[in-house]
């Protein structure tokens, strides 16, 4: 596969998966969604790589979805379906795989963005990273595994916090919550996830996927199902009205 909206680079037995699309704040298409799925297999299918690295290009991890790609379709509801349809199917296969996955966050870490970081393994951060679940602010209810994951690693009370009223996660309190593995700064987070790769796919790389699978069998359990159910919930809140009347400022905002 082509890849045009992500960028898919081999460094030994490490791939590095990137959004890429700064301009937009890495935000999701549809498009990007199947090149993500594509881009897990491939890796999957390599027996040579033990290690997926997640990470935005330019200022800001990522986003979240393609909300104003989603407000000029035709079809907005399909659109939000097919998006987390994909993006979901993508998530899943990541969870199931072998695969050890870091996330390194240089900034804003948004909705889907939070759902990305939430499905890494490891996640390495800077001090300008944040985390929040932002569909509040646009009437969504979450996807991307977020109201699954976010209460099992922050717990609940702070899950409600950041998914019910807003709270934006600033760094230092999401190594504190247990959202980050590890804070370094911004001129370090290359160098640092690439000597994390490299522990990771220089030891006994046998045992890498059955730990994660051990590791991760009560969650993934129930995980395909919750899945599905956040893709009709969040499919749902486009016939609301408050939620067009919010995304439509939220697209006109973003034009500035």
């Amino acid at each position: 596969m082509n890849f045009e909206h992500i960028k898919v680079t081999r460094d030994g037995a490490t791939v590095w998966l990137t959004l890429n699309r700064p301009e937009q704040a890495n935000a999701l298409t549809i498009a990007m969604a199947e090149e993500f799925c594509a881009a897990v297999s491939q890796a999957e299918a390599d027996p040579g790589c033990h290690v997926l690295i997640l990470q935005g290009a330019g200022k800001y991890f990522c986003g979240g979805g393609d909300l104003a790609g989603m407000a000029n379709s035709e079809d907005p509801a399909g659109f939000l379906r097919t998006l987390a349809g994909k993006m979901h199917e993508g998530l899943l296969a990541l969870a199931r795989s072998r695969l050890v996955t870091v996330a390194a966050v240089q900034g804003a870490a948004a909705g889907a963005g939070l759902g990305l970081v939430l499905n890494a393994d490891f996640v390495i951060a800077t001090p300008a990273a944040s985390f929040l679940s932002a569909y509040s602010r646009v009437g969504l209810t979450p996807d991307c595994g977020v109201s699954y994951l976010l209460p099992q690693v922050v717990g609940p009370r702070r899950a409600a916090e950041m998914g019910l009223g807003g709270r934006v996660a600033a760094a230092k309190e999401a190594l504190d919550w247990g959202l980050v593995t590890e804070l370094v700064e911004e001129s370090e987070l290359h160098g640092r996830t690439v000597e994390l790769a490299a522990q990771l796919a220089g030891g006994a790389t046998q045992m890498l996927g059955p730990t994660k699978r051990l590791l991760t069998a009560a969650r993934l359990s129930a995980y395909a199902g919750h899945l599905a159910d956040e893709v009709q919930s969040i499919t749902a809140m486009i016939s609301q009205a408050d939620t067009g009347s919010r995304i439509a400022a939220f697209v006109e905002r973003i034009k500035v």
